[in-house]
């Protein structure tokens, strides 16, 4: 399993500068974090591990709205196509496109889960 180190860093602390405040030279390795921050501990890796989970189960939960960004008409057409074929011909134009990419709920039960399978993988 893979774990990300870095991004949590930049999310949880983005007061620090990487390279002057901490480094890492592989991303995906605790051990190479290298931590130079007077006044704050350094984030032990199941802080780290479990950010890193809630950022990219996060960004999966929201990946729909990136996949239908550029399928909507723009506001300019969906006006145009309001004011010549009615409210209902743009409702179904618009859900064709929600349809193809239905949005994704956030399910805490599955966060817990996937913190859990990272914990039990540090083990």
């Amino acid at each position: 399993m893979k774990i990300d180190y870095a991004t949590p860093i930049f999310r949880e602390y983005p007061m620090l500068k990487m390279d002057i405040h901490w480094s890492i030279k592989n991303p995906f390795d605790y051990n190479a974090l290298e931590w130079n921050v007077e006044g704050i501990e350094k984030p032990s890796q199941e802080f780290l591990a479990e950010k890193s989970v809630e950022f990219y189960y996060e960004k999966e939960v929201n990946e729909y709205k990136g996949q239908r960004d550029g399928l909507y008409p723009s506001l300019e057409d969906q006006l145009d196509q309001i004011y010549h074929e009615g409210v209902d011909a743009w409702k179904a134009t618009i859900q064709e496109i929600k349809d193809k990419h239905p949005k994704t709920l956030f399910d805490s039960d599955e966060l817990e889960r996937r913190k859990q399978e990272v914990r039990d993988f540090l083990k």
